[in-house]
């Protein structure tokens, strides 16, 4: 969701369809004790996003191509975040440049 902020947990990131949303997170918890997150977005052209697991640490970066679209997966270790955390990407500090997911719920 296109916001540029939320608490640690996305609890005010409304999980719904709207045209502020610019991609898909799927996050999974696997057996060997991570978890592993797939983005996939369209947005600003060659554009490359801060991506942090929120409130915790920076996953790594995201890049869009030329025409705004870019899929990446990330992995952590599921105990750097509580059952309930929430992603942000960022492409700096202006008004308009981060998204925040929605609130992930693993309770």
């Amino acid at each position: 969701m296109r916001q540029d902020t939320s608490d640690c947990s996305g609890s005010n990131v409304p999980n719904v369809d709207s045209p502020l949303v610019g991609g898909t997170l799927w996050a999974t918890q696997l057996f060997d004790g991570n978890t592993s997150v797939k983005i996939a977005m369209t947005t600003r052209p060659n554009t490359t996003y801060r991506v942090s697991l929120k409130c915790v640490r920076p996953l790594g970066d995201l890049t869009t191509d030329d025409e705004g679209v870019a899929n990446i997966s990330f992995a952590f270790p599921t105990n750097l975040a509580g059952p309930v955390y929430s992603f942000e990407l960022s492409a700096g500090d202006t008004p308009g440049s981060k998204y925040q997911s929605a609130q992930v719920n693993f309770q």
